[in-house]
Formats: structure tokens, sequence, C-alpha cells
């Protein structure tokens, strides 16, 4: 009744799962990146310590590192185009003399040479933005007429740092070489006289404090063929009301994307869904991806069907364990129009899902973190994230408190009812009928670590995270992507008995059609 209630799907299990084993890529690094060209090399990086890279072009058996592109990097991305070349985004590199911007790097011949994107103002980075840069991601693509890599479009985003948290991108129309300036997607120009209300209504949403999910391209030869999309999500108006900052202490129950159809000069915004206030989907990042026909999906966990109330007030009191509604667990929605409307629409804006499709059974019960998504044909979605069998406990905001998994006890600031320091494992799911809808989709999981790559606190807060027990060591994400056999890579850390940045690398079960 629960279920129907709020519009879950039962997380029904499909059969049978696929295999994964996992390979060592290098030396620890948080929040890994990882992505795969179209012959299936594949490219995994992390920004501890500037840009490493590694390759692979063995299904991720094996990993040799590439030439550093840059010896200092904050948040970092990876994407490719059509004729193989790979795209790198760091923030805070060593380009440039204004603090907080972000980059784009490309190589031709597989990371063994890096040329960097310039900006609009010599000296002034890629993103050249006066606002600064944080959360960047990169996509590319070679549309037609465009047949070389030198012709690609190339779409940098991110959210400003100083300013009021907006969705920005740049733009390049030539490989990567140059960038314009920095285009707000919520601001005139951009806005159409067909898009101004909606447009207004995200921008309620907005204002204040959002977090970047992704970026991309539809890519040659589908419905939408070079729509640019953006996604991210936000509060809402009234804790917007209480102060804008970048603290990530807002709930963030909603969920948008924003796409151009003439290379970024206009935008139509679109909410893909509202959890409700109180429901947290900043953990601390959502995860997004096109499928091979150009539709967006979002991935994400939050504590959807939870009273934030009643979860804190357990919480607390050290009950919490034993009320499974107050848990994060793992949700999949999607549009199969190009982002016009997302799970055949119902939700309170129109176009928004009413409902969300989750992922991990009932029976796996716990906190589910790190959200990964890949996608092949339409309906067809791998997806990966980290889980405890804990239950976080939360605010009455609805938000995960910090050091909440840290163990009890003054040593860690924490009260002695809180639970015992978290194991978390790494899972992967993978569902072939999305078309069925929410309440009809099956998913086949497969826990793939059984020693935990972490243990302790994963806190969401991002850089406002507070050592000792608000643990940051994994950084912020986990990352997912297909290889031109559409079988599944996982970029994860792991810092607990093996200490290495790793790669899952699916082994057997079905490989989605890409």
């Amino acid at each position: 009744m629960i279920a129907a209630a709020i519009g879950l799907s039962p997380g029904a299990m499909a059969a049978p799962p696929p295999g994964y084993s996992i390979a060592n890529v290098g030396a620890y690094g948080g929040e890994p990146s990882i992505v795969s060209d179209s012959r299936g090399q594949l490219y995994d990086t992390t920004p501890s310590g500037g840009t490493i890279t590694y390759t692979s072009t063995n299904s991720g058996a094996t990993w040799h590192q590439v030439t550093t592109a840059d010896p200092n990097s904050g948040d970092d991305c990876l994407a490719t185009d059509q004729a193989n070349s790979v795209y790198l985004c760091n923030l805070a590199g060593s380009e440039g003399v204004a603090p907080l911007q972000a980059d784009v790097w490309k190589s031709v011949d597989h990371g063994t040479t890096w040329t960097h994107g310039a900006g609009v103002i010599p000296q002034c980075a890629t993103s050249c933005s006066p606002f600064g840069v944080d959360r960047d991601w990169v996509a590319a693509s070679i549309l037609p007429p465009a047949t070389q890599t030198s012709q690609a479009e190339v779409v940098l985003m991110y959210h400003d740092f100083y300013g009021p948290s907006q969705i920005w991108v740049n733009i390049s129309h030539d490989g990567g070489a140059t960038f314009g300036p920095p285009q707000e997607v919520l601001a005139a120009p951009a806005v159409t006289p067909g898009a101004v209300s909606g447009t207004l209504v995200a921008q309620g949403y907005t204002f204040c404090n959002t977090v970047p999910a992704g970026v991309g391209i539809a890519p040659p030869g589908t419905p939408h063929a070079g729509r640019i999309f953006v996604a991210w999500i936000a509060a809402d108006l009234a804790q917007n009301a209480t102060g804008c900052n970048v603290s990530m202490l807002q709930s963030f129950h909603t969920l948008w994307i924003s796409y151009s159809d003439d290379n970024g000069a206009t935008w139509t915004p679109q909410q893909a869904f509202d959890a409700g206030f109180g429901h947290d989907s900043s953990t601390p990042f959502v995860a997004f991806t096109l499928d091979s026909a150009g539709n967006p999906y979002l991935g994400f966990t939050i504590n959807l069907s939870s009273n934030p109330a009643t979860c804190s007030a357990e919480s607390t009191a050290g009950t919490v364990q034993s009320d499974t509604s107050c848990e994060y667990d793992m949700y999949v929605i999607w549009s199969s129009n190009g982002g016009a409307t997302w799970d055949g629409g119902g939700g309170l804006i129109p176009g928004s899902a009413r409902a969300a499709y989750r992922v991990n059974p009932a029976s796996e019960r716990g906190t589910h973190f790190f959200p990964a998504i890949a996608a092949g044909r339409p309906g067809q979605v791998d997806v990966a994230y980290l889980r405890t069998t804990e239950i976080l406990p939360t605010d009455p905001f609805g938000k995960a408190d910090p050091g909440g998994c840290a163990g009890p006890g003054p040593a860690n600031g924490n009260p002695t009812t809180y639970p015992p320091a978290c194991s978390w494992n790494l899972y992967a799911a993978q569902s072939l009928n999305l078309s069925a809808g929410t309440g009809g989709a099956t998913w086949a999981v497969t826990q793939i670590t059984t020693t935990p790559m972490h243990i302790g606190d994963i806190c969401n807060l991002g850089i406002f995270c507070v050592a000792p027990s608000s643990n940051r060591n994994l950084l912020d994400f986990i990352m997912e992507d297909l290889d031109s056999k559409g079988c599944a890579h996982i970029a994860f850390a792991d810092d607990n008995t093996v200490n290495m940045l790793r790669a899952a690398n699916q082994t057997s079960g079905t490989c989605l059609k890409k």
C-alpha cells in the first residue's frame, strides 16, 4: 500500500544478474570518471594529484597510466567524440590566473599528448567565468555535415561558485580548440517566448543552490540529433528563502534538465521529478546519461518514502534502524521523447514524472549512496551504487547527518544512539524493460564487492564536510559507462583493504545494445 501511495515500483527482480570482475587501475584516487570510445578503449581519471589518467584496451582487465594533462586538478570529467578523441575537464587547474575556473583538455592520441581549450580571454582558463566555477562536466559530438574531430561541438557545463548557483555552459565549435563565453541557460537571451513560463518556474526552484548532474549531446541519426542537455538538482522556493549558499544544507528534492536544439542559443527547461520537501537526492550527486536514441536518464539515491520529522526523531532516539521507510534507496527516471515528458508525466509540473523506478528490492535494506548510470537502447539501463546495511540518521529537513555513519560516541562527535561505523559495498543493477513502467520494470541486482571498499561515513556536504567524522575520503561519486559491446564498466575508489583506484568490469550476462 505504501509503494502504491507514493508511486514506487517494487524493485522486482529479473534474472540472471550480470557478473563482474574487479581490476586495480592505479594509485588511490577519489571520485573517478570513466568513459569508453567507440572501439571500446576505456579511460579512467581521478583528480587526486592532478588529472591522473589511465587507459585500457582489453575491456578493463589491465590499465596503464597516460600523460597527465594538468598537474593541478579539482573536479574532473571525461568524454569522447565519434573520432575517438578523448576530452578531459578539470577544476582549479594550472591554466589561467583567475581562481576556481574550469578547463577542457583534448587528446587525439589516446592520452599521449593533450591540448588546452582556450577561453574567450587569454589567461582566463576555458570557462573564463567572473562568478567562479564548480562541478564541471563535458560532452562532445561530431554532428553532420562535420566529419572531423577538429569540427566537433564540445560543451562545458557547470554552476557558478560565487554567484547564485546558476547553470552555465561554454561551447566550442572547433573540436575544443576555443570556447565561447559563459552562457546562463535560465536567463536571457537564452529564453525563448515559448519557454518563459517554464523558465520562471525552473528559476524559482534553482536560483539559490544547485548541483550539476551532467551534460550530453544527442548523437547523429537520432530523433533529436544535436540536442544539448544539461541536468541538475535543486531545492525549492521555501528553502531558498532561508538564504542562498553552497553548503548543501537544503534538501535537493527537485530534478531538472534544460535542452537546446540550436547549439546553445536558446534553452527549454523541464522538471524531471519532484520527490517532495524533506527528501534529499544530494548524496551528493545525481547521475545523468543519454541512451543510444538521445533520450535522457537520471539515476539517484534518495529517502523517498520517509517522513522527515519521524525519521529525524527516530535518529535522535536511536530507533531508526527498525524503520525501513527512512532508508535511502536507488531510483531511476527517464524520458522516451527527448526530455519533454518523464515516465509518462503525471507530476505536479506538466511533463514531470509522477513516479520513479525503484531499483533495489525491499529485502536490500540499508543506505544506498553514490548513484551511477549508463544506458543502451531506449528503456535499457545499467546502474551502480554503494550500499551499507545501516540506515543513516537524518535531520528534520531530510538531510543525512554529517558523521552519521562514522560510529557512535564522543570521539566521533556523535550521540551514542548512532549506528556502528558503516561498511559499504559496490552494487550494480540492470533493467531491460523500463518501457513496462514503474510498476512493471524488473531489475537484476549484483553485489560486486564482498569485502567492503569503504568503512565509515560518506559525507554529502561537499566542501563543508568536516573531518574526521564527516568522511569525504571517496570524495563525491563513482561513475559508469558502456563499452563498444554494451558491457558495463564502473570506476570506484577503494580505501579499505586495497587502497587503490579500481574498475568493475562486466564479464557475463546481458550487455546492453547500443
